[in-house]
């Protein structure tokens, strides 16, 4: 899909403008919520668990995943640079250029997930070590993370190939790929945990493997689309001579920056997740085995990535929309799109934070209706419900900046953030002043306030508007 012309300055959302964005969200966002189906699916077996497997596989979950993504989100960034480069050709109409940027984004994205799942696999054991003393805990988180790091490849490679798709206009095509890595997730989640149909009864660690599997399903999805004739011809990814240094040393500028903010927030929020144990370990020196806290942080964490990951899907839309429209010569077009996607992600977020709001116990209960899990945790899910509008208007306006290729920027306010101001007020907040759980999430609030603000100001100094990729 190609942008269109400007729509008439002075309102407040142009029709034309918001059918433009919908059209690129839209299937965006179900991929992304479809992906995120996977932790839902997770954390909703689990809870189906006995205690105190259920809690302790909960309250890993989060942890887990960050884990996860501190490796595999700095892989994953590579999208950020492909996104941007084949935007800004599909803008100037050299499809052939757009192809070239695949090719050598998929050879970037295997050889360096290849040596990350080398490296990170065996230092595992030792990560859920420093994190927990609970011999329980560290033996189900190393099972199911181990499980999941397999899946690091297809992951990675994966996102290289939804940039290229994202960047062309086309957000469907990775919404098809998800959504057969659900349904291949679900069922062999209720085979392997469960020891369904004659299968192992896994546990936890079932739900891993369920997880590497269908990840692995959603890659060779990816692939079979880019050998449609029609792709083949227009862009021509797989055609000889197409790797090409200069490509890869491109991918990389953009795409660096990226991936050391997306670390710097796994990071933080492992940290963070540690501040969190500091409670679940204090019950377990009073003789209270289930993990109350990290279960409700788990669960917060999974009812919020509604959220993320729909705000995502905007920012994938707008980094489309704006990477495009400064390939056109249009930065008022790329703009003016970026300010509509912040305008429709507020409304629609607000309504979601405040059904969260009025009925936190409803959301915690899905996933465990532990009355200690929902005692600790409702007070949480209200406060982060009351962000959702700023979390939207911040991940949106993020996402238009790696799409006009400014990411260095992200990194240090990412960096700043976390490091100066959401683990040391977490501490402070939930530790030191006896502040709690809702203590430990007051300081996501102000993160989340810090991060709308930074980000607003930046985009709206027009500086992006002149980068040349």
């Amino acid at each position: 899909m190609r942008v269109a012309a400007p729509t008439r300055p002075g309102t407040f959302l142009a029709l034309a403008d918001v059918q433009r964005i919908m059209f690129l969200a839209v299937p965006a966002m179900l991929a992304l919520l479809s992906q995120t189906a996977i932790n839902l699916v997770d954390t909703y077996f689990m809870g189906k668990l006995p205690e105190p497997e259920r809690s302790d596989g909960q309250a890993m979950l989060s942890f887990s995943l960050t884990l996860l993504w501190s490796v595999g989100g700095f892989l994953s960034a590579i999208s950020v640079g492909t996104q941007a480069m084949v935007g800004r050709r599909e803008g100037q109409s050299h499809p052939h250029d757009s192809g070239s940027v695949l090719a050598n984004a998929i050879v970037v994205a295997a050889c360096a997930s290849v040596v990350a799942t080398f490296v990170s696999y065996p230092l595992i054991p030792f990560v859920f070590r420093l994190v927990s003393s609970d011999p329980d805990y560290i033996r189900i988180g190393t099972g199911y993370s181990q499980w999941r790091f397999v899946g690091l490849v297809s992951m990675v490679v994966t996102a290289a190939y939804k940039a290229f798709y994202d960047g062309t206009g086309r957000t469907y095509v990775h919404f098809c790929a998800a959504i057969g890595m659900n349904i291949v997730n679900a069922l062999l989640c209720w085979l392997l945990i469960f020891g369904n149909a004659g299968f192992p009864r896994m546990g936890v660690e079932g739900a891993g493997l369920a997880a590497a599997v269908s990840s692995w399903v959603g890659l060779l999805a990816m692939i079979l689309f880019s050998f449609r004739p029609r792709d083949r011809n227009k862009y021509a990814p797989y055609r000889r001579n197409v790797l090409s240094l200069a490509i890869m040393k491109d991918l990389a500028r953009l795409s660096i920056p990226s991936g050391v903010a997306t670390t710097v927030v796994m990071t933080g929020f492992i940290l963070f997740i540690r501040i969190v144990h500091v409670f679940d370990d204090n019950l377990a020196q009073q003789g209270v085995r289930e993990a109350i806290y990290g279960a409700a942080t788990t669960i917060i964490i999974n009812v919020l990535s509604l959220t993320f990951f729909s705000c995502m899907a905007f920012g994938v839309a707008t980094a489309t929309l704006v990477s495009q429209s400064l390939g056109a010569g249009d930065s008022d077009a790329a703009e003016r799109y970026a300010w509509s996607s912040v305008k429709i992600g507020v409304m629609l977020f607000g309504v979601l934070g405040a059904h969260e709001i009025a009925f936190p116990q409803f959301w915690i209960a899905i996933f465990n209706d532990s009355p200690g899990v929902i005692r600790v945790g409702e007070s949480s899910m209200r406060l982060m419900g009351a962000t959702g509008p700023l979390i939207a208007a911040g991940m949106i306006l993020t996402q238009a900046l790696f799409g006009a290729g400014n990411p260095r920027f992200v990194m240090m306010v990412e960096l700043l953030l976390h490091f100066g101001v959401l683990l040391p007020v977490a501490y402070v907040c939930g530790v030191l002043l006896h502040g709690g759980l809702l203590g430990v999430w007051s300081a996501a609030a102000v993160y989340a306030v810090l991060l709308t603000s930074i980000m607003a100001w930046k985009f709206r100094s027009g500086t992006w508007k002149t980068i040349v990729i």
